[in-house]
C-alpha cells in the first residue's frame, strides 16, 4: 500500500471538496441551511449534513455520501416541499451513479 504524506493527504481532500460533487453538496448544505441548522449547547453551529460531507473529502465514497444526505432531507421532510433543493439532490445522485 502506498502511503501518502500529509501534504498529499491535504491536497486530495481539498480536490473532493472542490470537485463536481463536492460542489453539489455544498449547495445542498447552502440551501438547506434554514431548515437544518440548529445551535448547540456550547453555542457552536451543527448541520447534520456536515459530518458526511466532511466524510466525503476524507474517503471519497460518492454512493455512502448520497444515500446518508438524501437519508437526512428525507427524515426531515424537505424534499417533496423544496422544488430547487430536490433538484440538486438529484443531481448529487446522478454523480453518484445511483
Amino acid at each position: 500500500m502506498n502511503k501518502m504524506t500529509l501534504d498529499e493527504e491535504m491536497k486530495l481532500w481539498e480536490e473532493r471538496a472542490n470537485d463536481e460533487f463536492g460542489k453539489i453538496l455544498k449547495k445542498i448544505q447552502k440551501a438547506t441551511k434554514n431548515y437544518l441548522y440548529s445551535w448547540e449547547e456550547m453555542g457552536i453551529e451543527y448541520n447534520p449534513l456536515s459530518e458526511y460531507i466532511t466524510s466525503y473529502s476524507l474517503d471519497g465514497d460518492r454512493k455512502y455520501t448520497a444515500k446518508c444526505i438524501y437519508n437526512i432531507l428525507y427524515n426531515y421532510d424537505i424534499l417533496d416541499n423544496h422544488r430547487n433543493i430536490k433538484k440538486l439532490v438529484t443531481e448529487m445522485e446522478k454523480l453518484a451513479n445511483i
